[in-house]
């Protein structure tokens, strides 16, 4: 098979439910097809992970995600980075949860030792107590800076009891985690499903590359962090997930395509085939624009943005002001397959405004009718989302298009 990038776009962009109308119902319904969700804490307008699942569920409202979350239809993990995983998944996960402390940077395993009679003294009041928050434990201590470094050590420890398995997220509480016993968390039915060692490795890539539709070696590893998990720890990663694609191409599970203009090898699902083709002819509604968190699945691998999509971006959010080029929270602007341009709001919650610190629209996109009136669909959206009825518009690029979105 001999594929385009637009075609791998566009198969991605169906796959990942983004590229028409919402199309699912449910929070669980999303992740059975996407596999995660980032999580996130920036909150200059809506959480990421919140803004993530509104473009993909029909009628969304951010409480659908907490009561699924209470309700045991998913889990808090590490995949692509901290995710909502669906709980039917947990069983897969769960090995790696549990050898985390072995599997970690040597940074974490610092803190394991430095931290354990706190991990122990935490762990005997949730089992004692039930779910339990950072709140939930005095600091005694002098005032602490942000980041792990200035983290009381009752919330350390609660992370690293969550990170290898121990403890696991039972609801969350104005965004706060509260903790339980995994074992009171994660149904029993799935907490002791057992699954074959050595199918685990082929669940994951299989999985990765499902959601991706199409994708290189590279692509498939980053979905759903393979690297950081999967392998043997003695042996090369990059080999062990050669290797493992190879097997699975013998096998006939795995197809590889060819890519106009590229020389990296491509892959997909052999069951994929038909999925690829039927989008091929089916174009995406030019009426339908979306704004893309930097952490949405569709562009949170900068570098398979830059390849497939041929765009490129970053998240300036923790670089100084002084070296930001385009602002603080840039958001991809995707639109027919496309990513066009990008905007940095803010939701001024107080005044009820839309902040457009800035917007970037690549020509010729600026100049086509029907892009822009996409594009201004997608603000009242936006505005709605985040109860906000008005739009300041500081800078744009062309000078025009602040016009153009104003009208």
């Amino acid at each position: 098979m001999e594929l385009t990038k637009a075609n791998i776009c566009a198969a991605f962009l169906a796959q990942q439910g983004i590229r028409y109308q919402p199309q699912w119902r449910t929070v669980h319904e999303v992740l059975r097809n996407i596999a995660a969700v980032q999580i996130d804490t920036i909150s200059v307008v809506a959480r990421s992970h919140q803004l993530t699942l509104r473009h993909r569920i029909q009628n969304y409202a951010p409480e659908n995600l907490w009561k699924a979350l209470r309700e045991r239809q998913l889990f808090e993990g590490w995949a692509h980075a901290a995710c909502f995983l669906p709980i039917e998944d947990y069983p897969y996960y769960r090995p790696y949860i549990e050898e985390f402390q072995l599997r970690a940077h040597s940074w974490y395993r610092a803190r394991y030792e430095k931290y354990k009679d706190t991990m122990t003294a935490v762990f005997e009041r949730i089992q004692e107590e039930g779910p339990l928050g950072s709140r939930d434990f005095k600091d005694t201590g002098p005032k602490r800076a942000s980041g792990w470094w200035g983290w009381k050590p009752a919330k350390i420890a609660l992370e690293l009891l969550w990170s290898c398995g121990k403890i696991a997220v039972a609801e969350r509480v104005g965004f706060q985690r509260r903790y339980d016993l995994t074992e009171r968390v994660i149904p029993s039915k799935i907490l002791n499903q057992t699954v074959d060692p050595e199918k685990v490795w082929q669940f994951f890539l299989e999985r990765a590359l499902g959601c991706l539709v199409v994708g290189t070696r590279n692509h498939i590893a980053d979905y759903l962090n393979l690297r950081s998990y999967m392998f043997d720890l003695e042996r090369n990663k990059k080999q062990q997930l050669d290797e493992k694609i190879q097997q699975l191409v013998k096998e006939d599970s795995l197809v590889k395509v060819n890519v106009v203009e590229e020389s990296e090898d491509y892959y997909c699902l052999a069951n994929a085939l038909p999925f690829i083709e039927e989008h091929k002819e089916q174009e995406a509604p030019p009426s339908l624009a979306r704004f893309l968190t930097p952490f949405d699945n569709v562009v949170w691998d900068r570098k398979r943005v830059k390849q497939n999509f041929d765009f490129v971006f970053s998240l300036e959010a923790y670089l100084p002001k002084e070296k930001r080029e385009f602002g603080y929270y840039g958001m991809p602007i995707l639109w027919k397959d496309q990513l066009i341009g990008r905007i940095d709001p803010k939701a001024d919650r107080a005044n009820q405004t839309l902040i457009l610190r800035n917007a970037e629209i690549n020509t010729p996109h600026h100049k086509s009718r029907e892009a822009m009136g996409a594009i201004r669909e997608e603000i009242s959206r936006f505005k709605v989302f985040h109860n906000l009825d008005k739009l300041v518009i500081e800078k744009a690029s062309p000078n025009a298009l602040k016009k153009q979105l104003m009208e």
